[in-house]
């Protein structure tokens, strides 16, 4: 007999809370769009319980991290956004001795200049803004997390 929803339910906030993070850790969500910024939230961010702030463009992104002396662990950057795009911005952060690692996410098409010049920009990765893209960064922040409540997450932290 399959599980009931609330069966459903109540092992997802079993699994949330299984995973903690480095002391320190967070993710800065850089996205122009408020429906993606708020696809992410739900479906990444809150799902694994990952710590993350939000910037909405490119110049937020570089003035919280330069100006503000915010830290991060992971900045998922999307490139087209108005003020500052994400290669802009991910050029300006690197100049300034950023070491954190950059993931951009994409909807331009691979061999389209702008994705070209993104992925040239000083970023560590790049990511269609897709469903396996989602999965991607989901995967990600997962392999950062640490196991807290049976179960492993592949590291051999104690």
């Amino acid at each position: 007999q399959p599980a009931n929803p609330s069966s459903r339910a109540a092992a997802a906030a079993s699994a949330k809370q299984s995973l903690t993070y480095p002391e320190g850790f967070r993710v800065l969500h850089v996205e122009d769009d408020a429906i993606l910024r708020r696809t992410m939230e739900l479906r990444v961010f809150k799902k694994l319980n990952a710590p993350f702030e939000v910037a909405v463009d490119g110049e937020q992104a570089v003035r919280k991290i330069a100006d503000e002396g915010q830290q991060y662990s992971v900045v998922l950057m999307d490139n087209q956004m108005p003020t500052c795009t994400g290669a802009e911005a991910t050029r300006r952060l690197r100049a300034l001795g950023f070491q954190g690692l950059v993931i951009g996410m994409t909807g331009d098409p691979a061999g389209c200049p702008d994705r070209d010049e993104f992925e040239a920009s000083g970023i560590n990765a790049c990511i269609d803004k897709d469903a396996q893209g989602v999965k991607a960064v989901t995967a990600l922040l997962r392999d950062f997390a640490i196991s807290t409540v049976g179960g492993d997450n592949g590291s051999d932290a104690p």
